[in-house]
């Protein structure tokens, strides 16, 4: 009787699931395997692996993907440096001020990625107001092209999903013991020592799900790289758009959808068993 009154109460939500998020899913990953038939808009719904084996064979895909993945992990390293400071100082903060501190941190995400990309272009262009500061400080005599080049893109990927970093490590150094930090300290270890051995090694849960976060959210984020890149930086979510919206080769975008998700559920895995083996050592250690 338990068991059926549990599944009545999850039968709404399990139903909204299915047809808001697995049907459209389930729906992509069969159009990938259809093709777009020649000089015209049609498609042929006839089996086929002829998307899958253009991706794995043609070079200007694959080096899409691979400057994708580079991308994001730049994005995350710089992320994961600005962020350690960041959150470890507002994890000192009074709980007020910590809440303070997160609402201002959260508040830029609220407004959305084209709002923010929008402000960005105003900043990074040619008369923008970071090449006016650098000119007015004497650091650069000629404009800084930002617009269409990738630094401007790792800078909007950088300043939109700091966020996601900053807070699994706020979440996880404001749990650290401050004795430990005093113990550290009263032992003579100094700053870079302190962080390497004791605040970065406690800090690891929320410096994989940070860079988990943040690494998803950048490889396939479409807006920034769109924006910032000026048709210029070409990412597989720029290419995915251009198949579909371009092209209107909805079959071939569809498989670059897929291929995507594959290889971050592969990713998802991997990390998933890396943490169980983590987990595994960790609880022999204290056993012996």
């Amino acid at each position: 009787m338990a068991r059926k009154s549990t599944f009545l109460l999850l039968t709404p939500g399990l139903f909204v699931t299915g047809a808001v998020f697995l049907s459209p899913f389930a729906f992509l990953a069969l159009t990938s395997f259809w093709t777009q038939r020649p000089n015209s808009l049609l498609v042929d719904p006839a089996f086929t692996l002829v998307n899958y084996v253009r991706i794995a064979t043609d070079m200007f895909f694959l080096r899409v993907l691979f400057h994708t993945i580079y991308l994001g992990v730049i994005t995350v390293l710089v992320c994961l440096v600005l962020g350690l400071p960041i959150a470890r100082w507002i994890a000192r903060r009074a709980v007020v001020s910590r809440g303070i501190l997160v609402v201002l941190i959260v508040t830029p995400m609220v407004s959305g990625a084209v709002v923010q990309t929008l402000g960005l272009v105003n900043l990074l262009s040619l008369l923008g107001v970071i090449n006016g500061l650098l000119k007015q400080l004497g650091l650069i005599d000629r404009s800084i092209r930002f617009l269409g080049d990738e630094l401007g893109v790792l800078i909007g990927l950088v300043q939109a999903f700091l966020p996601l970093m900053v807070l699994p490590l706020l979440n996880t150094m404001s749990k650290l013991p401050e004795d430990l930090e005093s113990a550290a300290r009263s032992l003579g270890a100094p700053a870079w020592r302190l962080w390497m051995l004791v605040i970065l090694p406690l800090s690891m849960p929320g410096i994989i799900a940070g860079s988990v976060l943040v690494f998803f959210a950048s490889v396939t984020s479409f807006v920034t790289p769109q924006i910032l890149g000026q048709g210029r930086i070409q990412t597989f979510g720029t290419v995915m758009y251009q198949q579909s919206a371009l092209v209107n080769d909805w079959p071939f975008a569809s498989a670059l959808a897929v291929t995507m998700m594959v290889l971050l559920g592969g990713l998802v895995l991997a990390l998933r068993a890396i943490r169980q083996r983590l987990a595994r050592r960790s609880n022999v250690a204290g056993a012996v």
